[in-house]
């Protein structure tokens, strides 16, 4: 949307629906890590998993920032505030990063929520010689399902390079733990 007036019963009903669909994608994501640590449970035996950390983007909330109450809508962005933990996920192929927020409030206390994509899907499927993507992961060793051209939306080489967005927001998020992909299944 270009534009809808904020105190109209139809952005009220967007809101308020944008609410349901953000407290819905919370409710499945706790679903499924309460069957992965139910799983891991029987194989490793009780072990603490520490805090779950619940990251929503593309998608506004009312913060207070400069004083005022307003709408902010991240997309390409996770909230960032002080102390709050997040996940900056890579690509198949690199590093991923858990992140505690610095609350910049330049930035209205975001961060990325990913590396971002250089080149479109559509792009991606077009550009990317398939060989390659299959031998950059297979190299890193990584656990793949990558075996057609309509795989290629998700390349590594789809995305930008992720040390790179790191190192350009380390004003709004520090670098808990990197993470290195083992398996990537696409489905």
């Amino acid at each position: 949307m270009a534009f809808l007036p904020i105190e109209t019963q139809v952005a009220k009903d967007y809101l308020r629906e944008m609410d349901y669909c953000v407290r819905f994608a919370y409710a499945n994501r706790k679903l499924m890590m309460t069957r992965l640590v139910e799983a891991l449970r029987q194989v490793l035996g009780d072990f603490d998993h520490g805090e779950i950390i619940n990251k929503s983007h593309n998608f506004a909330a009312w913060e207070a920032h400069y004083g005022e109450t307003v709408l902010v809508h991240r997309k390409g962005a996770t909230r960032a505030f002080t102390d709050e933990l997040g996940m900056i996920p890579g690509s198949q192929g690199t590093h991923s990063y858990i992140v505690r927020g610095l609350g910049n409030p330049e930035s209205f206390n975001s961060c990325s929520h990913g590396a971002g994509r250089k080149l479109g899907r559509k792009q991606a499927r077009r550009e990317l010689d398939l060989q390659t993507e299959i031998d950059l992961l297979n190299e890193r060793g990584v656990i793949h399902s990558i075996r057609h051209v309509k795989d290629l939306d998700e390349a590594t080489s789809a995305y930008k390079d992720i040390n790179v967005v790191m190192e350009n927001q380390k004003d709004l998020a520090e670098i808990v733990v990197e993470l290195s992909p083992l398996a990537v299944l696409k489905g």
